[in-house]
């Protein structure tokens, strides 16, 4: 098993977030990062939570923990 640094944040896989431009009743889990080289910020591959069943990318700097905010 390899370690892979996040630059921008300290989100990790399995972290459970919301997405600043979508409702905050929108749950996700992060469940990969993407990175490219043209990009400044790693992408997170996320997974919505509950009813929902889609897989969305957006960039780390638009995410919300929900740890932090003591939701969960």
């Amino acid at each position: 098993m390899g370690l892979k640094s996040v630059f921008y944040s300290d989100f990790a896989e399995g972290d459970l977030v919301t997405v600043k431009s979508m409702p905050q009743h929108d749950y996700f889990c992060i469940i990969g990062f993407k990175y490219n080289k043209n990009e400044v910020q790693p992408i997170a591959v996320l997974k919505a939570l509950f009813n929902n069943t889609y897989i969305i990318e957006k960039p780390v700097s638009e995410l919300n923990s929900l740890l932090i905010r003591g939701i969960l």
